[in-house]
């Protein structure tokens, strides 16, 4: 009897010890991928956020050059965005590798959140300061959103716009709708001879924004103009 106790003691030992191993090795394994996750996260960021920027100051600076002898006061201008947008990119570029340094910064999420539709107007117009002609329309009231939504919805935006910069002639119509359960997206543009706007990462971080929400994403482009149309759920208790 005594014997058959200390076997079952041990036993009792044995398991718990294996119970506390396999929950030690559950913990680091979801620790590890919620790493893998927001890295992943940063990368979509830093290309959408540090992109937009390179577009803008290769835009100014262009612009710069060509005005320097002519308009004084518009190179002046070309060149003070050109520093802004730079000085502000740094700054989130330098958030993110800080974030991409630290695995507990990645995976508790310390990174400065990126904005939100609030910030339209001043994405939209960097676009019109660089000499781009960006036409807005928003169709109904805008509800409480997530921060998920209200900020997939700049970035896609963002990315949207400067396709239309990249791969064209940097006009482009924005219609923002916010429907009954549902928030709109949508971004025409003309594109260049050859443009060829559906390649690229930025349409595959719009549609992985896209597809995390529940969403969805359709590009196309045919006689001469690109579009993309996104449509993404309001979650419980973004529409009252």
């Amino acid at each position: 009897m005594i014997g058959d106790r200390v076997r079952q003691r041990r036993q009792r030992i044995t398991d718990l010890e294996e119970r506390a191993l396999r929950a030690e090795r559950d913990t680091e394994r979801e620790r590890r991928l919620a790493t893998a996750e927001e890295r992943t996260r940063i990368a979509r960021e830093l290309h959408d956020s540090a992109g937009h920027a390179i577009n803008v100051i290769l835009v100014q600076a262009g612009a710069a050059r060509l005005l320097q002898e002519q308009d004084p006061v518009g190179t002046r201008a070309a060149l003070e965005t050109i520093e802004n947008v730079a000085r502000e990119t740094v700054g989130e570029i330098d958030q993110l590798v800080r974030a991409l340094r630290d695995d507990d910064a990645a995976a508790s999420g310390e990174v400065e959140p990126p904005p939100g539709l609030a910030a339209l107007d001043l994405l939209v117009e960097r676009h019109r300061a660089s000499g781009h002609a960006v036409a807005v329309r928003i169709d109904g009231s805008r509800p409480p959103l997530t921060p998920g939504v209200d900020r997939a919805a700049y970035r896609i935006l963002q990315e949207a716009l400067t396709n239309a910069a990249r791969h064209g002639s940097g006009n482009a119509e924005v219609v923002v709708t916010f429907g009954a359960d549902a928030l709109e997206l949508l971004v025409t543009n003309p594109t260049a001879v050859g443009g060829s706007s559906l390649e690229g990462h930025g349409i595959v971080g719009m549609r992985e924004r896209t597809a995390m929400l529940g969403g969805r994403l359709a590009a196309e482009a045919g006689d001469g103009r690109f579009s993309v149309r996104v449509r993404l759920p309001y979650r419980s208790g973004e529409r009252r």
